[in-house]
Parts: C-alpha cells; sequence; structure tokens
C-alpha cells in the first residue's frame, strides 16, 4: 500500500469495478441487491441527473436510466451505470472481464452462488466445485452478460 505524504497509508484510492449496461443498470441493481445482498450507497438516475445539472439531457423514456451507482458487496464496491465506457466503440456485453467473489468461508462462496444460479436467465459456466487450487471453484454468467467466478480461497487476502 502507498504512503501519502503524511507517511500514513493512502486509503482513500480505491479501484472499483464499473459495468456499462445500457439500458438495463437499474434492472441489474434490483438483482445485485436480492442475490448478492449488494447495499446500494447511490444511485442516480436520468431524472435525478438533470434535476442536479441543466445541461444534463436525455431521450424520452430513458428517466429511469442509471448515471451513476455505487454498490458495496462485501468489502467491496461495484459502480454500474448506462453508458458505454469507450465511446469509440459500439457497446457491447463481452467476456473479456469477469468479477471475482472469493471467500474463505466456504458456506458464503455456495450460498451466493446458489442464489445466482437459482435465476434462471444465469448460465452456469462451471459448476461449483473443488479443484486443486480451491475447496469450491466455479463461473457463472449472469442475465446482464457479467461473468462472476466464485471461489473459496486458501490465502488470507
Amino acid at each position: 500500500m502507498r504512503m501519502n505524504e503524511s507517511g500514513n497509508h493512502d486509503v482513500q484510492t480505491e479501484v472499483i469495478p464499473f459495468l456499462s449496461l445500457n439500458g438495463r443498470a437499474a434492472e441489474a441493481i434490483d438483482f445485485y441487491e436480492r442475490v448478492l445482498n449488494a447495499e446500494v450507497l447511490l444511485k442516480v438516475n436520468y431524472e435525478e441527473m438533470a434535476k442536479m445539472d441543466d445541461t444534463f439531457r436525455y431521450e424520452e423514456g430513458k428517466a429511469h436510466y442509471i448515471t451513476h451507482s455505487v454498490l458495496r458487496i462485501g468489502a467491496n464496491k461495484l459502480m454500474i451505470a448506462e453508458e458505454e465506457t469507450d465511446s469509440t466503440r459500439p457497446w457491447s456485453a463481452g467476456n473479456h472481464f469477469s468479477l471475482c467473489i472469493q471467500s474463505r468461508d466456504h458456506n458464503a462462496i455456495v450460498s451466493l452462488y446458489e442464489r445466482l444460479v437459482s435465476d434462471e436467465r444465469t448460465t452456469v459456466l462451471a459448476p461449483l466445485a473443488a479443484n486443486s487450487f480451491s475447496g469450491g471453484y466455479g463461473a457463472v454468467r449472469d442475465p446482464f452478460g457479467v461473468v462472476f467466478q466464485f471461489t473459496v480461497t486458501r490465502h488470507n487476502f
């Protein structure tokens, strides 16, 4: 961990995954609250943003779209919005990233995995099972195209 000017650890700096969900952010937030016990720390939709910023414009029928949100899942945060993060390319749900949920608590991993796969729209990519590096590893693609890996870790990090 980096030290700041005072010689203390810089705990203000975070790396937070940001998901661009192209019109499905509110649905995904509700889903993650329900199945992953996500706590919504911030959620601003287009209509609310337009009230805060008179230059903000949005298309009719998109007032409920999310312009910014922050969720806490366990000890970590996740940001979700509608807009693409790279406007030079067309938006697409891809498999170029995944979110890994890990815990030393086997039951916690099993519970989260089972809650995600209980939704019929979720695709199991690797069933949760013990392997050479974990007492439990599995992967799924949720209804929003996001791949989650689940790992029962043996490490203290």
